[in-house]
């Protein structure tokens, strides 16, 4: 089954929420932002998602309710040294004004905040559900990319049906042009001459293009393959494609019939649409 690099999965448990994003990318691309609780968890949560994605930009979101994260309290002990020592200097110099609670709170040391400990059971439970959904989500994606692929591959097949049938005897036609071509030029030899034979069936071999229609096929034939074989297969459709477009632009270049050319120019048209629904394929 192939899979797409665009998906989305969420899940949301015992106040901690992930959610994560995907899309096209060359390579594995891991963006995590958690907050900073989570670091000792961030290698391990990365080699869980290596092993079940392999291409793709993934950003992934991580939030935690703040009542399950955060207490609150007051440094009692510092403030009774806070209030003791501005007591004194108060005496000392005379000075007017009272000690109140926001003077107290202008001493940042004075509350305490401390990050509480999420489960970790609960943690991988979110992130497990997040994954999987994202996968399926993948998953969903590249069957309706299998639709659009399948029809642009019988296309092909056409293009180069019809390429294959009206090529056929191209080469004696080329031959015969040249021949004539070569005896009018060099009226003295004969017809038959061997040195007119050789120059001539060098030349038409320059137009054959039947090892191109071979090439062709074989690489839809792996290519078809590939797509039943295992969802790692998206570089590997890439370069298919890049060889077909490059037998496709030798047919341009070799054939003087214009319904071949024609047809050529098509087989190139669908190429450049496979390689875009490949672009997304994992």
């Amino acid at each position: 089954m192939i899979e797409s690099m665009t998906g989305y999965g969420f899940s949301e448990k015992n106040g901690i929420k992930v959610e994560m994003r995907s899309f096209n990318h060359r390579f594995l691309d891991l963006n995590i932002k958690a907050p900073p609780s989570f670091l000792k968890h961030d290698i391990e949560i990365r080699n869980l998602m290596k092993k079940m994605f392999h291409r793709g930009h993934i950003d992934v979101y991580v939030a935690v309710a703040l009542e399950n994260t955060y207490k609150v309290s007051i440094n009692k002990e510092f403030v009774k040294g806070v209030i003791s020592a501005l007591s004194d200097v108060k005496a000392e110099f005379h000075l007017s004004g009272e000690i109140d609670f926001s003077t107290i709170l202008s001493f940042k040391e004075a509350v305490v905040s401390e990050t509480g400990e999420t489960s970790e059971d609960a943690l991988y439970e979110v992130f497990h559900e997040a994954i999987d959904r994202l996968k399926a989500m993948r998953q969903h994606e590249g069957q309706l990319l299998m639709v659009e692929i399948t029809k642009h591959l019988d296309t092909i097949d056409t293009a180069l049906k019809q390429i294959e049938e009206q090529s056929i005897g191209s080469t004696e036609r080329v031959l015969g042009k040249i021949k004539n071509k070569l005896k009018e030029l060099t009226d003295s030899l004969p017809e038959n001459d061997p040195r007119i034979l050789q120059e001539a069936a060098l030349l038409a071999e320059k137009y054959d293009i039947s090892e191109e229609i071979q090439r062709i096929g074989s690489h839809l034939k792996q290519f078809r393959q590939n797509l039943t074989e295992n969802d790692k297969i998206g570089r590997k459709l890439d370069f298919i494609l890049q060889e077909l477009n490059r037998e496709a632009n030798t047919i341009t270049s070799k054939t003087d019939m214009y319904s071949v050319n024609a047809h050529a120019v098509d087989l190139k048209s669908e190429v450049e649409k496979l390689r875009e629904q490949v672009q997304n394929i994992q």
